[in-house]
Protein backbone atom coordinates (compact mmCIF):
# COMPACT_ATOMS: atom_id res chain seq x y z
CA UNK A 1 0.00 0.00 0.00
CA UNK A 2 1.27 3.41 -0.90
CA UNK A 3 2.19 5.86 1.77
CA UNK A 4 -0.41 8.65 2.37
CA UNK A 5 0.17 12.36 3.45
CA UNK A 6 -1.05 13.80 6.28
CA UNK A 7 -1.99 16.84 7.64
CA UNK A 8 1.08 17.09 9.61
CA UNK A 9 3.30 16.35 6.71
CA UNK A 10 1.68 18.66 4.54
CA UNK A 11 2.21 21.44 7.38
CA UNK A 12 5.98 20.76 8.01
CA UNK A 13 6.68 20.52 3.80
CA UNK A 14 5.28 24.00 3.55
CA UNK A 15 5.97 25.50 6.62
CA UNK A 16 2.34 26.28 7.10
CA UNK A 17 -0.23 26.27 10.16
CA UNK A 18 -2.51 23.07 10.64
CA UNK A 19 -5.67 25.09 9.04
CA UNK A 20 -3.90 25.80 6.04
CA UNK A 21 -2.16 22.45 5.89
CA UNK A 22 -6.02 20.65 5.95
CA UNK A 23 -7.39 23.20 3.41
CA UNK A 24 -4.35 22.36 0.65
CA UNK A 25 -5.19 18.51 1.25
CA UNK A 26 -8.55 19.10 0.07
CA UNK A 27 -7.80 20.84 -2.95
CA UNK A 28 -5.99 17.36 -3.86
CA UNK A 29 -8.22 15.27 -5.61
CA UNK A 30 -8.79 12.11 -4.26
CA UNK A 31 -8.33 12.63 -0.93
CA UNK A 32 -9.91 10.74 2.15
CA UNK A 33 -11.91 12.96 5.01
CA UNK A 34 -11.72 10.47 8.35
CA UNK A 35 -8.81 11.21 8.94
CA UNK A 36 -7.47 13.45 6.54
CA UNK A 37 -5.31 12.36 4.04
CA UNK A 38 -4.07 11.69 0.22
CA UNK A 39 -2.20 9.47 -1.63
CA UNK A 40 1.17 10.38 -2.15
CA UNK A 41 0.87 10.17 -5.89
CA UNK A 42 -2.09 12.13 -6.36
CA UNK A 43 -0.31 14.68 -3.81
CA UNK A 44 2.87 14.90 -6.28
CA UNK A 45 0.56 15.27 -9.16
CA UNK A 46 -0.90 18.27 -7.65
CA UNK A 47 2.13 20.13 -6.35
CA UNK A 48 3.30 19.36 -9.99
CA UNK A 49 0.14 20.78 -11.25
CA UNK A 50 0.88 24.05 -9.19
CA UNK A 51 4.36 24.75 -10.47
CA UNK A 52 4.68 27.46 -12.46
CA UNK A 53 7.63 29.05 -14.32
CA UNK A 54 8.14 33.08 -14.02
CA UNK A 55 7.10 34.95 -17.15
CA UNK A 56 10.05 36.79 -17.10
CA UNK A 57 12.47 33.93 -17.91
CA UNK A 58 14.20 34.24 -21.05
CA UNK A 59 12.99 31.17 -23.56
CA UNK A 60 16.10 29.14 -23.71
CA UNK A 61 16.16 29.20 -19.74
CA UNK A 62 12.84 28.33 -20.02
CA UNK A 63 13.47 25.12 -22.36
CA UNK A 64 16.32 24.43 -19.99
CA UNK A 65 13.87 24.06 -16.55
CA UNK A 66 11.44 21.89 -19.00
CA UNK A 67 14.33 19.51 -19.83
CA UNK A 68 15.24 19.06 -16.68
CA UNK A 69 11.88 18.58 -15.21
CA UNK A 70 11.49 15.46 -17.88
CA UNK A 71 14.85 13.99 -17.21
CA UNK A 72 14.84 14.80 -13.60
CA UNK A 73 18.01 15.04 -11.45
CA UNK A 74 21.26 15.00 -13.51
CA UNK A 75 24.59 14.23 -11.51
CA UNK A 76 27.72 14.60 -13.76
CA UNK A 77 30.63 13.23 -12.10
CA UNK A 78 34.06 15.82 -12.07
CA UNK A 79 37.49 14.33 -11.14
CA UNK A 80 40.04 16.59 -9.65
Amino acid sequence: MERLVTVKDMAQRYGCSLPTARKYLRQIIPHMEEPLTAPEWAFREWEEKRTVIPVEVSRKRREAILTKQKTGRIIVPRKR
